[in-house]
C-alpha cells in the first residue's frame, strides 16, 4: 500500500505558504485608502486599487515588504505535473476569477488561476449594490443581523502584521485574523457584514484543499472543474463530559475534548495539509477537504489510513471513539458563469448539523485491555470504564490512577492562579444556591440554502424583481462567528454584572491523621466544626484555602445575629476559626463518613487575589452554559436580553433566543444539574429548528426617532431598530416580517416590502409598512426556570410537542423572553406594598381555590374571587397600587403567572419584601 499522504508532508512548506498567500490575496482591503476609494464622497482624483496599490499602505516600510512578497515563492517546480513557481506578489495581485475566462486563462499560471477560482467559489454574495455606498468618515461594519459599528485605523492594523514571520503559519495567520476582523470585503450596504477574515479564510481553505487534491491525485485539474467536500467529525459531548460528578472532572473532560480536536486540526491543517477547519461547536468539527470520496482511506508513511490517524490524534485511549465522515462533492459558485444550466451551490452545512445521529461509544477492545490481569477491583467512578487503582492513589478515591492524575491538573492549575474559581461552593450565593444559566440561538434556519439569509433584501430592480442575500460560505462563517462572539462577550460582561469577590481565607495549620490516613495536595476536603461543614483545599504544606462563600458560611455559624458588631463575614470567620481544631473528611474517598484526621488551625490569613464567582461551561455558536450565584440569575438574564435586543433586534422574529435557569443548592449533584440544563436547551422540538407562532398586530407601528414600536394582541411590545449605525440611514434591508394572507390590496403602497423568492406565497413586509391586524410569523424567544430541590426534580423538565411544560402547575412555562421584565415589575409591586407573609397568604388563597374549583372555561366566579382578594388586601398605608398595575397584577394571578413569579422570588431566590403590618 502506497504512502499517499507523504506527498502532502513532503510539500508541506509550499502548501502552507500558498494558504498564507490566499489569506493575503485581498489584503489591500484592510486599508483606510480602500474605505475612501469605496465611499460615496470619494475626493475628486483619488484612486486606490486594492490589488495593485496594496503596498502603498506601508510607506517607509514599502521596500522591505515588497522585497518579502517579490522574493518569497510558492514553489511547486519540482512537482513534475505542476512545475510552477509563483511569487506571493503575483498571487496577491493576480489571483482573481477573471484569470479563468477563456480569453485570459493562457496568460496566467495554473497556481494563479486556481486561486482565482477559489476567490470566486468562496463567496457568491457579491450582489451589485452600487447605490448603497457609505461616507468615507462614517463607514460602518455590520454584523449579519444589521447591527453596525464604526471602523477606523485599518492601515495601522495592516502594518502591524509580522510579515517577517510569514513562514510561521500558526502565528502569522493568527495575526492576520486579528487585523482582518476589522476590515470588510465590501463596504457597501448591506453587504458590509462579511469581514476580510470570513472572506479570506474561506479562500485560504479552498485554495489549500485544491492544491492538496492535485498532489494526491497527481492531476492539475482545470480550475473551472474544481470541487470540494466536507470532512465532519461529530461526537456527543454529553456522553463525553455531561455526566461529570464535579467541576474539575468536567473541566478535565472538556480540556481533553478540546485538545483532541486541536490535535486533529493540526493533523489536517499542518502535518498533512488537506484543508482547514471552518466550523466547530459542542458536537461538531467540520473541515474543507479535497474532492476525494475515499480520502479517509489515504495512508501515511506507516500505512495508517487517515481515519485512523484522526482517531489517534483525538485521543481518549479508546474511552471515546469518533467516526469521521466525508460528504458529497460541492462546487460553490458555478464554475462557468455564462452557463445558465448551472447553479451556485450552497455549502451543505445545515444538512451536516441537522443530522441527529450523535454517538461517541467506547472501543470494547480497548476497554477489555484496561481490565487485563485485574481481579477484585471495582470500577472507576470517573470514567465508568476502567478498574480502580492500581495504587492507593486511585483506590482511595474510587477511581483509576490515570483519571486521578488527569483531574488533579485542573485543581493545581487553579491553585497557582486563583483569579477564577472551579468550586461550586464559591459560586453559591448567601443562601447556598446556584444557577446553571443556559442560552441557545436557533441557527439552523440561517444556514439552509432557502433559509433566513434570503430574507435580507439587497435591492429592488426597475422591473420589480427583488434581489436578496445569498447564503454564501463566507456569510455562514460570519453568522456563527458572530453568535459565538456574542456568548464570549456575555461571559466577559458577567464579571461586571456579578461582581468580584475580593479575597479568600487561608488556613495555616497542622494536620494530625487518624488510622494512617494522609492528605493529598491538590485535593479538596470537608472540614467540620460545631456540626457545620465547609470545604477547604489542600494547596501546599500546612496551607489550606477555604473554598466557600464567606457570607453563606458566616450565616451557618450564626454571625448574622445582632450580638456580632462586626458584620464583615470574612473578618468574622477569620476571628472565629483562629486556634480552632476541625475534623477533616474526604468527601470523595471510600470512608467519607469517618474523619481522616484533625486540622489544628494555627493562623488565619486573607488571600487577596480577587475572583468572580462564575464557572463558564460552554461558549459555542448556538449554546451557552455557565454556573452563577442564584441571586444574580435575573440580573444576568436581563443583561443577555438587552444585548440580544440591541445586536439582533432587527431580526428577532427570525433568530429566537432561549434562556434557561436551573436553580439548585450548592451540593446538588453536578450531573443532575447538567442534565436539567440540557433538557431546557433541547426543549421539545425533535427538529433542531423552532416552530413559528402567529401574532396579530393590535395597532399600526408607532414611529420613534430610531425605531418602530409594535404592539401585539398578546400584550407584547417590541421596539424594532429601524436605522443603521450612522443614526441617519433608514434600514431598508433587515427589519422585515413574514405576514400571512393575501396583501394585493396593499402591494401598490409597498415601497420596501416584497415576496421572498424562496417562498413566493408569503410577503416579507418592512416594519414601517406593517398595519393593524397583520398576522405576523414569529419565532418566539423564551425563558424557563426550575428549582432542583432534589436531583429527581429534573425529570419534571419535559415539554410537549408545542414546546410547553408538561403538568398543570408549570404549563405556563416557558414564558416569552419579553415577559422577563414583567416578572421583575410584578414582584416589585408586591414586595414594596406587602410583606412576605401577606404575599404568601394571598397566593395560597388564590391557588387553593383554583385547585378546589377545578377552573375550566367558566372562570367568572374565580376571576371575581381573585379581584376581591387583591383589592381587599391590606396594602401598605392603606393605599393600593394604581388601577393599571392592579389590572396587570390581577391578570397575572388569574392565569397562574403570579404563582410562578412568587415561587421564583420567594421560594427560590429567597427575596424579602418590605415588612408591613396587617393581614392579607
Amino acid at each position: 500500500m502506497s504512502a499517499d499522504l507523504k506527498v502532502l508532508a513532503d510539500n508541506k512548506a509550499n502548501l502552507l505558504l500558498a494558504e498564507v498567500a490566499a489569506w493575503l490575496h485581498d489584503m489591500g482591503k484592510c486599508s483606510d485608502k480602500f474605505v475612501i476609494s469605496s465611499s460615496c464622497d470619494k475626493p475628486s482624483g483619488f484612486e486606490y486599487k486594492s490589488k495593485e496599490d496594496y503596498l502603498s499602505n506601508f510607506n517607509e516600510n514599502n521596500n522591505e515588504i515588497k522585497s518579502i512578497f517579490e522574493n518569497t515563492f510558492v514553489d511547486f517546480s519540482k512537482v513534475n505535473f505542476i512545475n510552477e513557481k509563483v511569487t506571493l506578489n503575483d498571487l496577491i495581485v493576480k489571483g482573481l476569477p477573471r484569470t479563468n475566462k477563456e480569453k485570459e486563462k493562457d496568460k496566467f499560471p495554473w497556481l494563479v488561476r486556481t486561486l482565482g477560482r477559489c476567490h470566486g467559489a468562496a463567496h457568491i454574495e457579491k450582489e451589485d449594490s452600487k447605490e448603497f455606498k457609505q461616507y468615507k468618515n462614517y463607514t460602518m461594519i455590520s454584523n449579519p443581523f444589521g447591527f453596525e459599528k464604526g471602523m477606523e485605523g485599518l492601515s495601522s492594523k495592516l502594518i502591524t502584521i509580522p510579515y517577517n514571520k510569514i513562514n510561521d503559519r500558526s502565528f502569522f495567520v493568527k495575526s492576520v485574523v486579528e487585523s482582518f476582523n476589522y476590515a470588510l470585503g465590501d463596504t457597501r450596504r448591506p453587504t458590509n457584514e462579511v469581514t476580510l477574515t470570513d472572506w479570506s479564510g474561506i479562500v485560504a481553505a479552498l485554495y489549500k484543499s485544491a492544491l492538496a487534491s492535485a498532489l494526491l491525485l497527481k492531476i492539475k485539474t482545470d480550475p473551472t472543474e474544481l470541487k470540494w467536500r466536507f470532512l465532519s467529525i461529530r461526537f456527543n459531548s454529553e456522553q463525553i463530559w455531561g455526566n461529570a460528578q464535579n467541576i474539575p472532572i468536567l473541566a478535565t473532560r472538556k480540556k481533553m475534548l478540546t485538545e483532541g480536536l486541536d490535535r486533529v486540526k493540526l493533523l489536517l491543517e499542518e502535518t498533512y495539509p488537506l484543508g482547514n477547519e471552518i466550523y466547530r461547536d459542542e458536537d461538531n468539527s467540520i473541515f474543507v477537504v479535497p474532492d476525494i470520496s475515499y480520502l479517509l482511506d489515504k495512508t501515511s508513511e506507516k500505512n495508517e489510513p487517515l481515519k485512523q490517524l484522526i482517531a489517534n490524534e483525538f485521543g481518549f485511549e479508546g474511552e471515546v471513539v469518533i467516526t469521521p465522515e466525508i460528504g458529497n462533492e460541492w462546487w460553490a459558485q458555478k464554475p462557468d458563469r455564462e452557463n445558465e444550466m448551472q447553479n451556485d451551490e450552497i455549502p451543505p452545512i445545515a444538512k451536516i448539523l441537522s443530522n441527529q445521529r450523535l454517538y461517541s461509544p467506547a472501543d470494547p477492545k480497548d476497554v477489555a485491555k484496561f481490565w487485563e490481569g485485574t481481579s477484585n477491583r471495582g470500577i472507576c467512578t470517573i470514567s465508568w470504564l476502567r478498574p480502580q487503582g492500581p495504587t492507593s492513589k486511585g483506590f482511595n478515591r474510587k477511581a483509576s490512577d490515570c483519571w486521578v492524575e488527569r483531574v488533579t491538573w485542573r485543581a493545581n492549575e487553579w491553585y497557582h492562579s486563583l483569579d477564577s474559581t472551579i468550586w461550586i461552593d464559591e459560586v453559591a450565593d448567601s443562601n447556598d444556591r446556584i444557577c446553571l444559566l443556559t442560552g441557545r440561538f436557533d441557527l439552523l434556519e440561517w444556514l439552509k440554502p432557502d433559509g433566513y439569509i434570503s430574507t435580507i433584501k439587497i435591492r429592488s430592480e426597475p422591473n420589480g424583481k427583488v434581489i436578496t442575500k445569498t447564503p454564501s460560505f463566507a456569510r455562514m462563517n460570519r453568522i456563527w462567528r458572530t453568535t459565538k462572539k456574542f456568548w464570549e462577550d456575555v461571559e466577559n460582561e458577567l464579571g461586571v454584572k456579578i461582581g468580584q469577590i475580593d479575597n479568600r481565607l487561608k488556613i495555616i495549620g497542622k494536620f494530625q491523621p487518624e488510622n494512617n490516613s494522609s492528605l493529598k495536595m491538590g485535593h479538596s476536603y470537608k472540614a467540620m466544626l460545631d456540626r457545620i461543614g465547609f470545604s477547604i483545599f489542600y494547596g501546599k504544606e500546612d496551607e489550606f484555602l477555604v473554598i466557600e462563600n464567606h457570607k453563606e458560611l458566616a450565616n451557618k455559624f450564626g454571625f448574622d445575629s445582632e450580638k456580632y458588631v462586626d458584620k464583615n463575614p470574612t473578618r468574622q470567620l477569620k476571628e472565629y476559626l483562629s486556634t480552632k481544631k476541625v475534623k477533616i473528611y474526604d468527601s470523595e474517598g471510600k470512608n467519607r463518613s469517618n474523619p481522616i484526621g484533625t486540622l489544628e488551625i494555627l493562623e488565619m490569613k486573607e488571600e487577596d487575589t480577587p475572583y468572580v464567582p462564575l464557572i463558564p461551561i460552554l461558549t459555542e455558536p448556538s449554546i451557552f452554559m455557565a454556573i452563577i450565584p442564584a441571586e444574580k440569575a435575573l440580573d444576568v438574564s436581563r443583561l443577555i436580553k438587552i444585548k440580544y435586543e440591541t445586536e439582533m433586534g432587527k431580526v428577532r422574529n427570525r433568530l429566537p433566543l432561549s434562556l434557561g435557569m436551573v436553580f439548585a443548592k450548592s451540593h446538588t449533584p453536578l450531573a443532575a444539574l447538567m442534565d436539567a440544563g440540557r433538557k431546557m436547551l433541547r426543549k421539545s422540538n425533535k427538529e433542531k429548528s423552532a416552530k413559528e407562532d402567529k401574532w396579530i398586530l393590535e395597532e399600526n407601528p408607532i414611529k420613534n426617532y430610531n425605531s418602530f414600536t409594535l404592539k401585539f394582541n398578546n400584550g407584547i411590545k417590541w421596539k424594532i431598530p429601524s436605522i443603521m449605525g450612522d443614526e441617519k440611514t433608514l434600514d431598508i434591508w433587515y427589519p422585515y416580517f413574514y405576514v400571512d394572507g393575501e396583501l394585493r390590496n396593499r402591494s401598490d403602497s409597498f415601497i420596501h416590502s416584497f415576496k421572498n423568492p424562496e417562498n413566493s406565497d408569503r410577503w416579507l413586509v418592512h416594519v414601517s409598512e406593517l398595519k393593524e391586524g397583520d398576522i405576523v410569523g414569529i419565532l418566539p424567544s423564551k425563558f424557563d426556570f426550575e428549582f432542583l430541590d432534589s436531583a429527581s426534580r429534573r425529570f419534571e423538565i419535559c415539554y410537549d410537542e408545542k414546546g410547553n411544560r408538561r403538568g398543570s402547575l408549570k404549563a405556563l412555562r416557558p414564558y416569552l423572553l419579553e415577559e422577563l421584565d414583567n416578572f421583575t415589575d410584578l414582584w416589585n409591586i408586591c414586595s414594596k406594598n406587602l410583606s412576605n407573609t401577606q404575599i404568601r397568604n394571598i397566593i395560597t388563597l388564590i391557588e387553593k381555590k383554583r385547585e378546589e374549583w377545578d377552573i375550566g372555561e367558566d372562570t367568572i366566579v374565580f376571576e371575581n374571587f381573585v379581584h376581591d382578594v387583591l383589592y381587599n388586601a391590606n396594602w401598605n398605608n392603606g393605599k393600593r397600587p394604581d388601577d393599571a398595575k392592579m389590572t396587570e397584577l390581577e391578570d397575572a394571578a388569574k392565569s397562574g403567572k403570579l404563582r410562578d413569579i412568587l415561587e421564583l422570588n420567594l421560594n427560590i431566590l429567597k427575596n424579602r419584601a418590605e415588612e408591613a403590618s396587617g393581614g392579607i
